[in-house]
């Protein structure tokens, strides 16, 4: 293959297949974090009639953790290594934005 005779491209492919390697392992994180997480539901009792009200538990944590996996996306999406993952990446971001608008409407009511 004479690949000595060629460095110049085949440090570009290695460079490649290491930046896409290591978006491709920044989604899997995110995809096992999402399947192993768990959204815990408390009522919450109103004083001024005693009506019960669900609340998610630990809501700060689930936000926190939405926002550094929408920011991680981003970042993978803009990456110039990105183009095997665009898909993934745009529906996680999507996915995600959804979760957090739900969570912010239902914290609203």
């Amino acid at each position: 293959m004479q690949l000595d005779e060629n460095p110049e491209v085949v440090t570009a492919v290695c460079a490649e297949a290491g930046g896409e390697l290591q978006n491709e392992e920044q989604i899997r994180a995110i995809e096992q974090k999402w399947a192993g997480t768990n959204f815990e539901i408390s009522h919450f009792v109103k004083k001024s009639d005693h009506e019960k009200i669900p609340a998610i538990k630990a809501l700060d944590e689930i936000k926190q953790q939405l926002e550094d996996h929408i920011m991680t996306l981003q970042s993978v999406g803009a990456s110039k290594y990105a183009r095997s993952v665009k898909q993934k990446v745009a529906q996680w971001e999507k996915d995600l934005n959804t979760i957090s608008d739900v969570i912010d409407l239902w914290v609203l009511t």
